[in-house]
């Protein structure tokens, strides 16, 4: 065999191949557009407390459960006009983590968090996406410190740098946050 029949060969099997992969990310991406949202409504609605929702209930439940809304150029999510959601974004141990926590209408009482990261320690850090951690916030009270407010749940042990990182983000987002809340007590 002679070597350019070998680099056409590889050159023509490249092309196909990128052509291909190419176009099946194109045809897969509304696909996955929607399971993203879908994902962010389950998640708001299970921060909200309302339980047995999935994939394909989501769209639905949402709908029927949550008015959009927009403190500023903050988003909330008020549920039955009970309970407000506010997503969270800060950073873990090895990357970002993010998640959303409900708010009684009273402003002080938690509802629900739900939490998830991109690439916490399976077995440590990544304990913040199980239910036995999440459940610690439902019925704790934001506790309002000058212009701090916190919650207080216990530590995962061996994942002390992603705990920290979920008790900042709570905290930072519920103070750009305090001055809704103070405004609807």
């Amino acid at each position: 065999m002679n070597d350019r029949y070998i680099f056409r060969y590889i050159i023509i099997l490249v092309a196909i191949v990128s052509v291909l992969l190419s176009a099946a990310a194109m045809w897969l991406q509304p696909y996955q557009k929607r399971n993203q949202l879908n994902e962010q409504r389950i998640n708001i609605l299970k921060a909200a407390g309302i339980t047995g929702v999935d994939n394909k209930n989501a769209e639905q439940l949402f709908k029927q459960h949550c008015t959009d809304k927009r403190e500023g150029d903050m988003p909330l999510y008020i549920i039955d006009n009970q309970t407000t959601v506010i997503p969270m974004r800060g950073n873990g141990l090895w990357g970002p983590i993010w998640g959303y926590i409900g708010v009684a209408s009273d402003g002080k009482t938690v509802v629900g968090a739900v939490f998830d990261h991109k690439s916490e320690t399976p077995g440590l850090g990544a304990e913040i996406t199980t239910e036995k951690y999440q459940n610690q916030y439902k019925g704790k009270q934001l506790l309002k410190n000058d212009d701090t407010v916190t919650v207080e749940v216990d530590a995962i042990a061996g994942a002390t740098r992603t705990s920290k990182g979920v008790e900042d983000m709570i905290e930072q987002t519920l103070k750009l946050y305090l001055p809704y809340f103070e405004g609807n007590e």
